[in-house]
């Protein structure tokens, strides 16, 4: 495959993390909500309230008692303790190969978003949501700031999907007669990254977890 292995050194290298889904999304909606609304969350999920205080948040009430930002806040909460007893998704080449890939930005999910045609169906246009959900889910563009993706001490979260969702990408990708642009810049590149981001996906529903993309700079 012609490029694939020369390097872009000053750009971030992207990871593929189990995400816990269980509240995710209230998570979300309450950040964006009032204090009284974090505070109920906090006392109907009672899972996501002892990751928290495992990381030394003693005994968290409220939104002020949880000094991280939201970025920090949403990558403790997706963690559970047996994500760690996990093998790294698509360890090995695939891992390796979608953290920084040969292009002006090194985003695999931007790629493949360029260049990867979607059938023109029902089943297309929900393989490209999915798509265009784990490359920014978290986004100034979808949220109307950018508190979820950005945060302190390097954190850089692009998408995620739930695990509902890694099921029916790894589905789409597998099943569905999606096509190739004709001006594709890396020759196989669009073929090898889909069968990578498999892997990924096939972790993960080994696992039964959703995942999460982050950056690293």
């Amino acid at each position: 495959m012609t490029n694939l292995h020369s390097g872009f050194g000053v750009n971030p290298f992207f990871t593929f993390d189990p995400f816990d889904c269980e509240g995710i999304l209230e998570l979300l909606t309450v950040l964006d909500s009032t204090d009284e609304d974090f505070n109920q969350f906090l006392n109907d999920n009672q899972e996501i309230l002892t990751r928290i205080k495992n990381q030394g948040i003693k005994n968290p009430k409220s939104r002020n008692d949880i000094p991280w930002d939201d970025a920090n806040l949403i990558f403790i909460s997706s963690k559970s303790p047996q994500s760690k007893l996990h093998p790294a998704f698509g360890s090995g080449k695939p891992k390796e190969r979608l953290g920084r890939i040969p292009t002006s930005e090194g985003n695999p999910l931007s790629y493949l978003l360029m260049y990867l045609l979607t059938p023109k169906t029902p089943e297309g246009e929900k393989m490209l949501n999915l798509l265009s959900q784990l490359h920014s889910g978290f986004s100034k563009s979808i949220h109307g700031h950018n508190r979820f993706s950005l945060g302190k001490w390097g954190m850089n979260l692009q998408g995620y999907l739930l695990q509902d969702d890694v099921i029916n990408l790894h589905e789409y990708l597998k099943k569905l007669k999606w096509t190739i642009s004709a001006e594709e810049t890396l020759d196989g590149g669009v073929r090898t990254f889909a069968n990578d981001l498999s892997i990924i996906l096939r972790d993960a529903k080994k696992h039964q977890t959703g995942v999460l993309m982050r950056s690293h700079n």
